[in-house]
């Protein structure tokens, strides 16, 4: 997960970094050992709608529109290859080599788990789609692909998936294949209980199919945007947060964004630096024991800091509580920000999950809808 994240982390500062003018690539699918072609595999790049299809001969041609997003290349019966930094690739001929899957038991455990797969299939949905209104409504039409193991060693549930899941979501009118690369709930002992939960997360690639007619999940797409963490990452990084409706909080008192973020501009991204750590006053407390064994307590008049974190409040009704994990992050124009475990959720954005995501590229399509 840390060798994924150090990836996308340092390739995502390169993306600017290069001319963006050639936005077409090209290139040939073929099987790694036989070198025959492979037509019908699927092209896309991660987190959008932009995708092709491979035509009788292996070859595709995929019109980036600039977006420098990972390009995902899926075959059935094959490992998912993933080319990291396409642009650089934009005048030249890739040729993609897919590797068979090799026939295996899963990871075949030993003895009966804790658990059955009907109850941890119920932990699944709720931790990987959510239990929103866009969440409750995605159906995964290939389940049967999905890995689950329960690690009694640390307590987690593990998932993973052998082929890409398709999901239908029907709140928002997507379909999605989710290329799953882990999903991974870790409780506080052998339990499935929500109450036990201590973190989760999942990490993959996306590709999005929009199937709605006629502009009608236009509303409910932007109701799902607006107070996301793309939607705040934007509100940081053009300091717009008036204009955007979220307030910033410390301890229950509004703050002064100024204070606590830095923002400058850098290859084409907003790098946000946290340049003051929003933080709690505690009072000491002395004990003091007398002769006779009674406990006398006096309250000094020092104080001392703590570490806290922020609140956020979008309009009334949508807080949040965010934690920076890094010091330093890069925003890009749509909201997309790395690295991407450097900002922590809590509250309404920590409820939502997969069922809640959006293509990276949408506000573009906010912005537009504004203009007409």
């Amino acid at each position: 997960m840390r060798k994924l994240q150090t990836i996308l982390s340092s390739l995502f500062l390169m993306m600017f970094a290069l001319s963006l003018h050639a936005q077409v690539i090209e290139g040939k699918v073929l099987d790694s050992k036989t070198q025959e072609s492979l037509p019908g595999a699927t092209v896309y790049l991660d987190g959008t709608t932009i995708s092709t299809i491979t035509d009788g001969d292996g070859n595709f041609s995929i019109n980036t529109r600039s977006s420098n997003a990972t390009l995902v290349v899926s075959f059935m019966g094959y490992t998912t290859h993933r080319l990291e930094n396409p642009l650089q690739y934009a005048n030249k001929k890739l040729k993609v080599l897919l590797v068979e899957q090799s026939i295996n038991l899963d990871e075949v455990v030993v003895g009966k788990g804790p658990f059955s797969r009907k109850q941890m299939m119920k932990v699944f949905r709720e931790q990987f789609l959510g239990e929103s209104k866009s969440g409750s409504s995605c159906k995964i039409q290939n389940e049967d692909d999905i890995v689950l193991y329960y690690d009694v060693s640390n307590n987690t549930l593990n998932a993973s998936a052998r082929n890409p899941l398709k999901i239908k979501n029907n709140h928002l009118d997507y379909e999605v294949n989710f290329d799953l690369v882990e999903l991974v709930v870790q409780f506080n002992y052998k339990s499935l209980e929500k109450r036990n939960q201590i973190q989760s997360f999942f990490s993959g690639t996306t590709f999005y199919k929009d199937i709605s007619k006629k502009k009608k999940a236009d509303k409910k797409r932007m109701e799902t945007f607006y107070g996301s963490a793309t939607h705040f990452a934007l509100t940081l990084a053009n300091n717009t947060w008036e204009k955007e409706n979220i307030r910033l909080f410390v301890e229950g008192f509004p703050a002064n964004p100024d204070e606590y973020f830095q923002v400058k501009d850098t290859l084409g991204f907003k790098k946000v630096t946290l340049i003051k750590e929003p933080q709690k006053a505690v009072k000491d407390i002395k004990i003091q024991e007398s002769l006779n064994n009674t406990i006398k307590i006096s309250k000094t008049r020092k104080e001392k800091f703590i570490k806290t974190n922020f609140n956020i409040l979008y309009k009334k009704d949508k807080q949040s509580v965010v934690e920076f994990a890094d010091k330093v992050i890069y925003v890009d124009k749509n909201g997309n920000y790395t690295p991407i475990y450097g900002i922590l959720y809590g509250g309404y954005i920590g409820t939502l999950k997969a069922g809640d995501m959006l293509p990276t590229d949408y506000y573009e399509t906010i912005k537009e809808m504004q203009k007409e």
